[in-house]
């Protein structure tokens, strides 16, 4: 397969996983507790803020363009979950829909940023 030879494809893959396993702790019992929903994203911002600046290195090696998108979503990832944990209790009444709001958005933008930047590489 091709893509198993691109710049961070195992960093890439354990960010989906990631995000899946996150996806499915919170589905399973969204009523246990807003404080237990909150302590499950902070170890996702944590782990998935260190993969993306590990992916971001990994892509600024290998030519590939805006490797900062990347990078900057990772360090957005890492402040959001210390402004988590820093603020419980009383953080968990607000930060699961905002906060997770927020690194959806610069998500969603790092991987745009990437994408175009692949595509004008091509052209």
């Amino acid at each position: 397969m091709r893509a198993q030879g691109m710049p961070g494809y195992g960093l890439s893959l354990l960010s989906a996983v990631l995000a899946v396993v996150a996806g499915a702790l919170l589905l399973w019992n969204p009523m246990q507790g807003l404080v237990t929903l909150t302590y499950v994203l902070i170890a996702f911002f944590l782990i998935d803020g260190l993969t993306m600046v590990f992916l971001a290195v990994a892509h600024r090696r290998e030519l590939s363009g805006r490797w900062q998108w990347l990078a900057f979503n990772g360090v957005i990832d890492l402040i959001l979950a210390v402004i988590i944990l820093g603020g419980l209790p009383a953080s968990a009444a607000w930060a699961l829909g905002l906060l997770l709001g927020i690194d959806l958005v610069f998500g969603g933008a790092s991987l745009i940023a990437m994408a175009l930047a692949a595509k004008n590489a091509q052209a």
